[in-house]
């Protein structure tokens, strides 16, 4: 066992240990798999859900508060909500983007209108002031993640102008753009037209923010060495200029592939066309 993974149980047990409070009453299923579920993220530092695991330790606090004082039904009502409140935590905490916020939040509001049902009077009313609250937040993500799609539609239409665009099924999306638009005759200096073009790849790519891989792909024409040298050149100069406009480096690497990807016959001068391009490939999603 390594010294972080001790840390790490023991900061666990101890959460578990202050959740639990003192009670004689024995805590429903939902208190327990709150405890259980908070304790797990007791040592996390994820900002994504901060917010979210405030709650969750509040709500837990409540349920606990009624069960040490000898209110088993209440605490049941609250452990309920607590429990929601942990498993929404859990899950912006592992996907932090929109679209898992929505459905999170969504589940959230689903489950607290069943437990507000069995709630007393006053939880009742907390129930619904929570359940309208997380409605409204509903439709301003819905809201959000509608624009954003309809701004990446429109990016990606501009980028199709200068671009072959193929979403691939093994690959992912795959963005190519012909090097001799590109670059310089057998140089990795740009051409003329590359600024227009390359400006409309860094506006797709700040909208999608999957992982990209640049790659360099060159003809058979001149030695196998220097095309694989020229081909990691050029990648690299795409992804330098990408960065320079707003595209995170943590997301983007650059290789070259030198004539070893042909994608059309080296023996005709339109093949050999073909074949000097850039491939910007957005990285599949693994499921």
């Amino acid at each position: 066992m390594t010294t972080q993974t001790s840390k790490t149980l023991a900061v666990a047990v101890l959460a578990l240990a202050v959740l639990a409070g003192c009670s004689t009453l024995n805590p429903s299923p939902d208190l327990v798999a709150a405890r259980s579920g908070y304790a797990a993220m007791a040592n996390s530092t994820n900002p994504a859900n901060a917010a979210e695991r405030g709650q969750a330790q509040q709500a837990i606090n409540k349920a606990n508060a009624m069960l040490n004082g000898g209110n088993e039904q209440t605490a049941q009502q609250l452990a309920q909500i607590a429990n929601l409140k942990v498993q929404n935590a859990q899950v912006v905490g592992d996907t932090a983007d929109a679209e898992a916020r929505l459905v999170a939040t969504q589940n959230e509001a689903i489950s607290i209108a069943r437990a507000k049902g069995m709630a007393a009077a006053g939880v009742t009313a907390a129930a619904s002031a929570a359940t309208s609250a997380t409605q409204q937040q509903i439709s301003a993500e819905q809201a959000a993640i509608a624009n954003a799609e309809a701004q990446r539609q429109k990016a990606l239409n501009t980028l199709k102008l200068f671009a072959n665009v193929v979403e691939d099924k093994e690959r992912g999306l795959v963005i190519s753009i012909g090097g001799e638009t590109l670059f310089k005759t057998n140089s990795a200096k740009f051409g003329p037209s590359a600024n227009q073009e390359l400006t409309a790849l860094a506006v797709y790519l700040q909208l999608d923010p999957r992982p990209t891989v640049v790659e360099g792909h060159t003809s058979n024409t001149g030695t196998p060495a220097y095309n694989m040298k020229l081909s990691q050149e050029r990648a690299k100069g795409v992804m330098d200029y990408l960065i320079a406009q707003g595209v995170s480096p943590d997301r983007i690497t650059s290789v070259g592939f030198g004539e070893t990807r042909p994608i059309a016959d080296n023996k005709t001068k339109a093949g050999r066309a073909l074949n000097r391009r850039v491939d910007v490939v957005m990285v599949k999603a693994v499921k």
